[in-house]
């Protein structure tokens, strides 16, 4: 490093600016002067939970303010060529997620502006950086594995933006544009190896219709030359095992690196004859695969203790991709990291968009602040005025209540921060739809306008108490205060029954009893929304606020998952861990019947500051519950009775770790918390019933019927 301290700016404040920025913070010399994001609340938000100081809304002013050295662009792929071309001009250096840019021309555009600017552009495809994939290159460059005669690449993994959005997002608007997000990752290894393909073919299979009427192509195979080299790609995007890995066969041996088991594996001939040869070739990959294992276990263990600067093999390639940038970029980035890679990936992209034949991309708006009721609402049979607010009127529950006051002829509107994996269905309904986060009050004040009913459904998330407090109890406390402020004739609020006790010993559970001390202290959604039943509570009593207060049981039912938490711990789709024996009765509820107990609510007189659970009599339980999914879906599950005993020692063991690590948000565990989730205790909803005139779908068969099976059909489609 030639300066004392190099100013850096994070463009983007999605989930990959917290693998920058902890990749930042080790190298020396380099300062995280200021973040930006188009929402200037989530830019706040990211700078105050890191320690950075400034934050903004607004690039230009960043670099000119902060004096900025360099941007990391961690913006969607179709703004990295105009915002890369923005902070060359100001005359600074880039570092960019993967892609380049989303066409030839962008790349050539970044390239003209670098050689114009003399700045440094540098593109982050690390897993190019992988220590594994470093070794396989070495091996391919010495000639250890002779000749190239065919390579394949393998990306099979769930892609969860498929089945919970958000469905608006660039990645989904066009067929090929996955092949701008997550195509990079295996066109740079194409190129890396061997450069451009002299010849490309390529299929697709297994269209997927979104939401928005767009179609996701979820299988992908391409294939390719280059001299007597042959390339498969495959893609897949489907539920299914993980994999991730790139084989390579030579004339000398084969060699495999599994991105997703952190290995680097070669085979190769010995000295003995076949028989042993053979033998000697299992044994050696066996003992290199579990030395390999070992190392990244014990590497993942050093630093939760924070032994270690290197974490998972995922941050450590971000890492190591960018330590790269910062060590080479006055002097000429790596090859892995140059405009000439990137550029020959983003090619490739290209050619293998056009040999599937999909239709030609257009520009896409990623960007736009509000849809009007005028455009969202065109389709719509019978549109009324907008009396009702729902706030997180997308999710599960929240798109069945839109459904049922549509139903009730109610004038709804919903805020939602992406509202496009409904806007069709809304459209037909007559709903009206303002973009917009509830944590941001001018996106609030747009919504308001007319509104003398809000549902609060929405929520904010986390790992840590600080995290829930900073982005669900505050914004729901001023949220509160501008209803009021604006004439709100009554506030509904949708609880949980985590906060709750349920376990053994437990008396039957009804409104009046009171949230468990030991959950509240080990589980922060549970304690964020008894803060904010106490919060709003507070504001009928001294502001005169009219609160009501739901708090539903396990929902389930058409639109959400059968792999269902309540129920049990899904490890991995075939993998789920009982909370207990599962012989407890978790308070199973479908989301259609509590819509119905909250629109029931919507002008009920008298009721409120009162509070409601919502659970049905069900009697299925667990097991039950499980074998009813088992049934339907024509698959075995792995089922791990786990005791509340055990749930509890690993937490404490967890906790252990942290706060030798010196983890100052490390919450102390409680066993309450894991034998309230066994459900043995039972739910009274005689409250809702009586005062709300509600009647859920009780019955065995009925809840099999739409709570199991129906959401087992729509997640096997």
């Amino acid at each position: 490093m030639q300066q004392t301290s190099v100013r850096v700016g994070l463009l983007g404040t999605g989930f990959i600016a917290d693998y920058h920025h902890a990749a930042l913070v080790q190298v020396p010399g380099v300062e995280i002067a200021a973040v930006c994001d188009v929402s200037l609340v989530r830019a706040e938000r990211f700078a105050a939970s890191k320690g950075i100081a400034k934050a903004y809304s607004d690039l230009a002013t960043m670099i000119a303010a902060d004096r900025l050295d360099v941007v990391h662009v961690l913006t969607p792929p179709n703004l990295h060529a105009r915002l890369a071309l923005d902070v060359l001009a100001a005359g600074c250096d880039v570092f960019l997620e993967k892609p380049l840019g989303v066409s030839s021309e962008e790349c050539r555009a970044i390239a003209e502006a670098a050689k114009r600017t003399g700045r440094s552009v540098g593109v982050g495809h690390n897993f190019l950086f992988f220590p594994a994939w470093e070794a396989l290159v070495a091996d391919i460059r010495s000639g250890r594995l002779g000749r190239i005669d065919q390579i394949d690449i393998v990306w099979n993994k769930v892609l969860g933006q498929l089945r919970g959005g958000p469905f608006g997002s660039w990645m989904l608007a066009h067929p090929g544009n996955i092949l701008f997000e997550v195509g990079p990752h295996s066109f740079s290894q194409v190129a890396h190896l061997v450069g451009a393909l002299e010849s490309v073919a390529a299929d697709v299979r297994d269209p997927f219709e979104l939401p928005t009427g767009d179609t996701f192509y979820r299988r992908w195979e391409i294939r390719g030359w280059q001299g007597n080299t042959s390339l498969r790609l495959r893609f897949s995007f489907i539920e299914g095992y993980p994999e991730h890995y790139v084989h390579v066969r030579g004339t000398q041996g084969s060699a495999t690196v599994d991105f997703e088991q952190n290995t680097h594996l070669v085979e190769e001939h010995t000295p003995h004859p076949l028989e042993l040869d053979r033998f000697a070739n299992v044994l050696s990959v066996a003992l290199s695969a579990a030395r390999q294992a070992s190392a990244t276990f014990g590497l993942s263990l050093l630093s939760k203790l924070k032994l270690s600067r290197r974490a998972n093999p995922f941050q450590d390639s971000i890492a190591r991709a960018v330590a790269c940038f910062y060590a080479t970029r006055q002097s000429g980035v790596d090859e892995r990291l140059a405009i000439a890679l990137g550029s020959t990936a983003v090619t490739l992209a290209e050619r293998v968009a056009e040999a599937a034949g999909l239709p030609a991309r257009g520009a896409v708006s990623t960007t736009t602040a509000t849809a009007s009721p005028a455009t969202t609402s065109a389709a719509a049979a019978v549109q009324r005025p907008a009396t009702v607010l729902v706030i997180g009127g997308t999710g599960f529950i929240g798109r069945a209540l839109v459904r049922r006051l549509v139903k009730d002829g109610r004038g709804v509107r919903v805020l939602a921060r992406d509202p496009s994996g409904c806007a069709r269905e809304f459209a037909e309904q007559g709903v009206e739809i303002v973009r917009g986060d509830f944590a941001d009050l001018a996106a609030v004040d747009r919504a308001l306008p007319g509104i003398t009913h809000v549902y609060h459904l929405a929520r904010g998330g986390g790992k840590t108490w600080r995290d829930f407090e900073a982005s669900d109890v505050l914004p729901t406390q001023r949220l509160a205060a501008r209803c009021l402020e604006r004439g709100v004739r009554r506030f509904f609020y949708a609880s949980s029954i985590a906060i709750y006790y349920a376990g053994r010993g437990a008396a039957p559970i009804d409104e009046a009893t009171p949230p468990d001390a030991g959950t509240l202290r080990a589980n922060p959604y549970a304690r964020s929304k008894v803060e904010n039943e106490r919060a709003l509570l507070a504001f009928m009593r001294e502001r005169g606020l009219p609160v009501v207060i739901f708090r539903p049981g396990v929902v389930v039912g058409r639109g959400g998952s059968p792999q269902h938490w309540g129920i049990a711990s899904w490890e991995y789709g075939s993998v789920c861990r009982l909370w207990g024996d599962g012989n407890g009765r978790p308070p199973l509820v479908l989301a259609d019947d509590v819509a119905a107990a909250m629109a029931n609510a919507l002008e009920r007189p008298g009721i409120e500051g009162h509070s409601y659970n919502l659970c049905s009599r069900s009697s299925l339980t667990a097991n039950d519950y499980l074998d009813a999914y088992e049934a339907r879906a024509g698959v075995k599950l792995k089922r791990i009775a786990t005791p509340s005993s055990k749930r509890t020692a690993e937490a404490f063991a967890k906790w252990i770790v942290k706060k030798l690590a010196r983890d100052r948000h490390a919450a102390m565990p409680s066993h309450a918390d894991w034998e309230g989730r066994t459900f043995t205790a039972s739910f009274d909803s005689s409250r809702a019933r009586m005062e709300l005139d509600w009647q859920p779908v009780d019955d065995t068969a009925g809840l099999i019927r739409e709570g199991i099976d129906a959401p087992v059909d729509e997640f096997l489609s």
